[in-house]
Parts: C-alpha cells; structure tokens; sequence
C-alpha cells in the first residue's frame, strides 16, 4: 500500500474567480495548468474586468456560479437563468486594452458587446468585459506582486492569477479546518489546482520547497496568506455573514511575525520543469525546509 501523499484532484480555473474545471490529467506550464492536447487553455487564461481593473467573488460571488466547460477553441460559460455563452479563442479578440490585475499593469484582448452584455446581466453591473490573456503579452513578475518573504525569481510569472501558477492545498490540512469550524465548507472555496491526500500531518506541506508530480517539477514561492475570498459559499455564491472560515484561520494559522496578520492555508508554487500531471500521482517531496 502506498502511503506517500497523491494527487486527489486536479482543477483548472479558465476564467479567473469563476468556477473550476476538473480534469484527470494536466499540463504544468510557465502560466499554470493546461489542458494537455492545448495549452492556450490553461488556469486564469480569461479574467473579468470593470473599466480594465480585475472583478473577483470578493467584489461579486455569484461569479462562483458562472461554470466554464472547455470544447475545442474555448470556453462554454453557463450560469443560473441566462442562456449559455460561447467563449471563442481562434481567432482571439482584435482590441488590446490594459488592465490592471493587483495593482499590476497587464494587456488583455478584450470580446464583443455580446459577451459583455451577458456578463453585465447576470452579474447585474453595467460595463464589464472579458478579456483573453494572449502568449504575445508579458505576464506579471511575481516577485513584484508578492509580498516578502518569498522565494520568486526573475523568471516567474503569473498571468490573471493573484500570486503564483499554482496553488496546492492537501486534504489533512482541510479536514483539520473543518472540524473547527461551525459549519463545514468544501475544499473549493480555497480554490487550489492541486489537492493533495495522504499526508503525514496537517500542514505538513509547510515545510515542503519543492515537489514533484509526474513529469512535472515545482518549486515553493510562497504561503497562500488569505484574504476573504474563502467565506463565498461557491455552490450558492453567497458570502458567509460570519466571515468563516477566514476568521478561524486567524485563530490558529497567523504568523504575525512573518505574514503580518493574514492566515496561512496552502502553497503557492511556480514551475520548475514542465511535465504532466495525473490524478492519482504520487507527490515527491523533494526539499523541505524544517526552520519554517
């Protein structure tokens, strides 16, 4: 019996704060996972925006009901009451706008009145758009997007993402949390691309510096200091009126003298080398740090 820590699932998140995909395999690449067979359609590919600045649940949480599904040459979004929108990337937008993704200046290729439309009318907000981030662009540094201290190098980039490509959560970590907590949440509020099981202790992964799944390789950049995104319920698009589980967290995974008074809960990884990845995979740990 194998009792090192594998890959439970694997999520990939299309349109930045909208609901995840599941998929049993993915590509590791510089901007996040990809669907192996093309992978301009990877994690936070697409992002909503108000007058070029980046909308997320934590401004609107019924984003948390808008579903993307992938098909050949882009996305299928679906949400409660409105009809399904097709999502075309060949060919992509023509109109280049900047915008702004945590105070950080990034181009995006902006769609049609069509799509904007639809946006505005589920999300009941005037103005919004979607824009497509291209291979053209240049992606956000993330050691200029992460506060200290973090790992990040001249070469790691983000492209809609807030910190990272990656971002891990294990399931002993989750389970911990949720015994604490009054009323349980799912896993997906934190919103990970790789949940991982079977690891010796919650937090375990702390500690971990590098990891590998499959073929791919991963290096740590930083902890996932939360912020209140985690309390919007994603099955209902409601935010938690008690602010849980962000106020448990603070009870016990604050670091005051490291992360200030933000929470811990997760991994923020970069890539390393590129490889596929498997639900099922085992996750070596290759560096740890135990002065963590």
């Amino acid at each position: 019996m194998n009792n090192n820590p594998t890959v439970k699932e694997l999520i990939i998140y299309p349109v930045k704060s909208c609901a995840g995909i599941k998929v049993q395999e993915a590509l590791s690449t510089r901007y996040g996972l990809s669907l192996p067979s093309n992978p301009c359609l990877s994690d936070r590919r697409w992002m909503v925006v108000k007058n070029g600045r980046q909308l997320t649940q934590r401004q609107q949480p019924k984003m948390a009901l808008i579903q993307p599904s992938f098909v050949s040459d882009g996305l299928i979004l679906k949400a409660p009451g409105i009809k399904d929108l097709k999502i075309s990337m060949n060919p992509p937008p023509k109109e280049i706008i900047e915008c702004i993704c945590w105070d950080a200046k990034i181009n995006g290729k902006k769609y049609d009145i069509d799509v904007s439309n639809w946006l505005s009318t589920f999300l009941e907000t005037p103005d919004l758009d979607l824009v497509y981030f291209d291979d053209q662009f240049e992606g956000r540094i993330c050691k200029d997007i992460i506060d200290p201290p973090n790992s990040a190098r001249d070469y790691d980039v983000a492209s809609y993402h807030d910190e990272s490509p990656f971002h891990l959560d294990t399931m002993e970590s989750f389970n911990d949390l949720n015994q604490r907590l009054k009323t349980p949440i799912t896993i997906y509020n934190f919103r990970p691309n790789i949940i991982v099981q079977n690891v010796q202790a919650p937090y375990a992964e702390d500690y971990w510096r590098q990891i590998q799944i499959g073929g791919a390789i991963m290096t740590w950049v930083t902890q996932c200091r939360r912020c209140l995104l985690p309390t919007v319920n994603q099955q209902t698009g409601i935010t938690d009126p008690e602010q849980e589980p962000w106020k448990t967290l603070r009870s016990y995974r604050l670091k005051p003298e490291v992360y200030g008074v933000k929470a811990m809960f997760g991994l923020n990884l970069a890539p390393d080398i590129h490889g596929i990845l498997h639900v099922g995979d085992e996750v070596k740990i290759l560096k740890v740090d135990n002065n963590f």
